[in-house]
């Protein structure tokens, strides 16, 4: 099955990077997270994944908890305010 073409992600990939490694994002919590930025729908992240429902869900709520958010709303607010406070830094 092809992949269908993401969306951007609303954030430069450097900028994104260290967001994640300042969240101690593992492997597939950045993938969930990024997926959840770029607008994807449990269904999507299954799709583009192939990872089963259940295990979609287990991943993303660990995504929250370590981010400390309480769903995936939450979450993007949080990255786009990190986002915000990085500013222009490199």
């Amino acid at each position: 099955m092809a992949r269908n073409v993401l969306p951007p992600l609303p954030l430069p990939p450097d900028k994104w990077n260290r967001i994640a490694e300042s969240l101690k994002l593992c492997r597939r919590m950045k993938e969930m997270a990024e997926l959840v930025l770029r607008n994807q729908s449990d269904k999507q992240i299954v799709a583009e994944t192939g990872l089963g429902h259940p295990t979609v869900r287990s991943y993303l709520t660990r995504t929250f908890q370590r981010a400390g958010v309480g769903d995936r709303h939450e979450l993007v607010l949080l990255i786009l305010r990190m986002s915000h406070e990085m500013g222009d830094q490199q």
